[in-house]
C-alpha cells in the first residue's frame, strides 16, 4: 500500500492497518522472530501495530517467556 498524504501538511504518512492493544502468543513469537532476524525495536512495534511497551514486556520475559524459544525453533526449520 502506498503512503498517504496528511490532509493538512501534505507529507507522506504510513497507513495504520493493524492496531493491537495486547499481544497474544503468536504475536510474541513473531516479535522474537523479527528481533532474531535483526529488526530494530521500533520497527518491530510498528510492524505488529502495537505500543513499544508491549514489545518490551515480551523481550523482558514478563509476557510469554516461552516465545523466544519457539521463535528460535521456527527459525531453525
Amino acid at each position: 500500500m502506498a503512503p498517504m498524504k496528511h490532509p493538512i501538511t501534505g507529507i507522506d504518512v504510513n497507513p495504520i492497518l493493524v492496531e493491537r492493544v495486547q499481544l497474544d502468543f503468536d504475536a510474541a513469537v513473531t516479535a522474537w522472530v523479527l528481533k532474531l532476524q535483526g529488526a530494530k525495536f521500533n520497527i518491530i512495534a510498528q510492524t505488529l501495530g502495537t505500543n513499544p511497551m508491549r514489545i518490551g514486556e515480551v523481550f523482558r520475559g514478563d509476557k510469554f517467556p516461552e516465545a523466544r524459544a519457539e521463535a528460535a525453533r521456527r527459525l531453525s526449520h
